[in-house]
């Protein structure tokens, strides 16, 4: 268990069953990239989502088809005011639009909750086969949906839908009911589509039989917040316990640690300088986290990004012959874990041996040299060392003025208007539904459309104008940015959140589409990935292909060439035309998409297409 050698790409962790198609997902995070959320859909499209040197795919191409064909079916919630400010011109971006939903719990006694789950429900389906079975895949994890580094910890749960309407698994029903309080969170209103796919995610969910992993039994589904009490835990109060957890709360750890014969902290060494004596002398063994393990090379297949800093938060009690072991996004902290609920939360208990699963397995100690336990990243801590740094009183303040303003700009009824100009330009108007109540001690609040560089921010207020957008720089993403100062320490905070856009262009996305595509040659590269007969599209050898051999211009010999590989499709894996015929679809909305696609590509591609609609 916790093998620091056994690490998986979280994209791998997405990946459709052998056979199956994606079909559909709800996903949960904090904090969130944009462009990380626009790679998903690669997990989707290619059976290996790095390139050969093991880093994300990061091919434009390869993004736009990707984000093209399954964005739309993307429901992810995130915090409001914790989504990063991509960089400029990243027009892709208008395909994710639709897919986030910022969401905020309401306030507890007048103190701010945080929407804090990471999860992902992912449905499976086989391609033109309706009588076969809907798989699920539930990825309940403590990592956000960004590309930090540090160590975090996943659990990977596979399900068939097996029983019938009606009937179903009563240990579901917590995940269930999770899954459809989401929208209750929202903080706009959320479309048709975003709604069906959660009521029908969650209606399956209670009749889908999961598979734990080796050795282990699924005891519980525990989300926090979601309901007037949370369940409870750390229960089991007279059993030993096990903390790992980055972030800590003084009056949480002395009340779980009392009564128990042996309690263990993993922590942060900055979370414990700075936590009460008092509550980390409680347990009987502190470590702090260091991190910084390099894999030797064979211990991966491709190279793996050097990983530092915890983030992880997983809490395992030994019950008798047992351990239970309990994963996911709860921090050791009264806002995570106490009654009444303030943050919403999500964790899956697991029951194993405790000989394989517990505390002692867990911390067994590893020899000179040896870095392929759990033991080998955690070193002793002295509990006299609690306590001796203070943390800064003004930049907690600071920090907390700036979260207090980025929730007031979240709520704010903001909307946007697009008006044509000459020469296929644009005008953004925003409107604001009524003046904005911040903090006195909060200066200036700016905003601009997150496909355009800062320097075209401007004070947010109603009737703010951005002029002569290109079509590729009108954006349902608008970053904002305030500004406060405590006692002369000044400090900003930028987040995107989503804005309802009127007047977009209703050909928007498929003349994107084609401005991205920019020439011919590009067009015939991605037809070529997508003319592919076998049944995973394998990323670095299309990156491989782009970079080194091509197909030429497209026309003449190319086009023989392409021929030749769609007849393949055709024959072994006619299923993979449909994608074809989506994108080509799409491109002939457009006067040049049309141009890219050519009478030549039609000639040969208008038979093929007749013949695969006769086979369905």
């Amino acid at each position: 268990m916790l093998e620091p050698g056994q690490r998986r790409l979280f994209l791998d962790a997405l990946r459709p069953p052998e056979g199956y198609t994606f079909d559909r997902a709800v996903g949960t995070t904090f904090t969130l990239d944009l462009m990380a959320l626009l790679a998903v859909p690669l997990a989707f499209t290619f059976r290996d989502a790095q390139d050969g040197d093991g880093q994300l795919a990061s091919d434009p191409l390869a993004l736009l088809e990707s984000a093209r064909r399954h964005a739309d079916r993307i429901v992810l919630f995130c915090h409001g005011g914790q989504t990063n400010v991509p960089r400029a011109g990243q027009s892709a971006l208008a395909f994710i639009e639709q897919s986030v939903i910022t969401a905020l719990p309401p306030r507890q006694d007048g103190v701010p909750a945080v929407f804090h789950p990471k999860v992902w429900v992912l449905r499976y389906v086989v391609a033109d086969q309706p009588d076969q079975p809907v798989r699920y895949r539930l990825v309940c994890q403590s990592r956000n949906l960004t590309f930090d580094t540090s160590w975090d910890a996943s659990l990977v749960l596979d399900g068939e839908l097996t029983a019938g309407r009606g009937q179903g698994y009563e240990v579901n029903r917590p995940l269930a009911d999770f899954v459809r309080s989401l929208p209750a969170l929202a903080c706009e209103p959320i479309s048709g589509a975003q709604q069906e796919t959660i009521e029908r995610v969650a209606d399956e969910l209670r009749r889908v039989r999961f598979n734990p992993p080796d050795g282990l039994a699924l005891s519980r589904f525990l989300p926090f917040g979601i309901d007037r009490e949370n369940p409870k835990f750390p229960d089991l109060e007279h059993r030993p316990l096990l903390v790992i957890s980055p972030f800590l709360d003084g009056g949480l750890l002395r009340s779980v640690a009392a009564r128990r014969p042996r309690t263990v902290l993993v922590s942060r060494r900055e979370a414990l300088l700075t936590a009460p004596a008092g509550s980390i002398a409680a347990f009987d063994e502190v470590y702090a986290f260091r991190g910084g393990l390099e894999l030797e090379p064979e211990d991966a297949e491709v190279e793996l990004l050097p990983l530092a800093g915890l983030h992880a938060k997983i809490y395992v009690i030994d019950d008798g012959w047992d351990a239970r072991i309990v994963i996911g996004s709860a921090n050791a902290t009264g806002a995570a874990l106490g009654n009444p609920p303030r943050n919403v939360e999500f964790m899956v208990e697991l029951v194993g041996k405790k000989s394989r699963f517990g505390i002692q397995a867990l911390l067994k100690p590893t020899r000179e040299g040896d870095t392929g336990t759990f033991r080998s990243l955690i070193k002793c801590f002295d509990a006299n060392e609690a306590g001796t740094v203070e943390e800064d009183a003004d930049a907690l303040e600071l920090d907390r003025l700036l979260e207090t303003a980025a929730v007031t700009l979240v709520k704010a009824r903001l909307k946007a208007v697009v008006e044509p100009r000459e020469n296929d330009r644009y005008i953004l108007r925003l409107e604001l539904g009524k003046a904005l109540e911040l903090s006195p001690q909060i200066g200036s609040v700016y905003c601009w459309p997150a496909t355009l560089p800062d320097t075209h921010r401007q004070p947010l207020g109603d009737g703010v104008e951005f002029a002569g957008l290109s079509l590729t720089e009108l954006s349902g993403f608008l970053a904002v940015e305030a500004q406060a100062s405590v006692h002369g320490k000044s400090g900003r905070k930028r987040f995107v959140r989503p804005i309802q856009v009127d007047g977009l262009p209703e050909d928007r996305l498929q003349r994107l589409l084609a401005s991205m595509l920019r020439d011919r040659t590009r067009l015939m590269q991605l037809l070529w990935l997508l003319f592919s007969p076998d049944d995973d599209l394998s990323f670095s050898e299309f990156s491989q292909f782009l970079w080194n051999d091509g197909i030429g211009v497209g026309s003449g010999p190319a086009l023989t060439g392409l021929l030749e590989r769609m007849l393949a499709t055709l024959g072994s894996n006619p299923g993979r035309l449909d994608a074809v015929a989506s994108l080509i679809n799409d491109l002939r909305k457009t006067e040049a998409g049309e141009e890219l696609v050519g009478a030549d590509f039609d000639a040969i591609w208008e038979p093929l297409w007749q013949v695969r609609e006769s086979r369905r």
